[in-house]
């Protein structure tokens, strides 16, 4: 899905239609969080000290708090 693809011209003047709308992209984004971590469990010992592994981490934490902070809002 390309980045126009979200903003193709969507009715999100009911609170309904803006919830669904959080629901899907949480769906994403737990999605992405989850092959993020799955990634980051197969790095070997010897590589989990890089910076590759580190934004790594880092990604996780954020896509949790996001996670966390859009399902609070809606």
């Amino acid at each position: 899905m390309s980045m126009t693809n979200l903003y193709d011209g969507t009715d999100y003047s009911a609170r309904r239609k803006r919830r669904d709308a959080v629901k899907a992209i949480l769906v994403h984004l737990s999605a992405i969080r989850d092959a993020e971590q799955r990634c980051l469990d197969n790095v070997p010992e010897n590589f989990q000290n890089s910076d590759s592994f580190e934004i790594g981490e880092c990604a996780v934490g954020i896509l949790d708090e996001t996670i966390g902070l859009l399902g609070d809002a809606y």
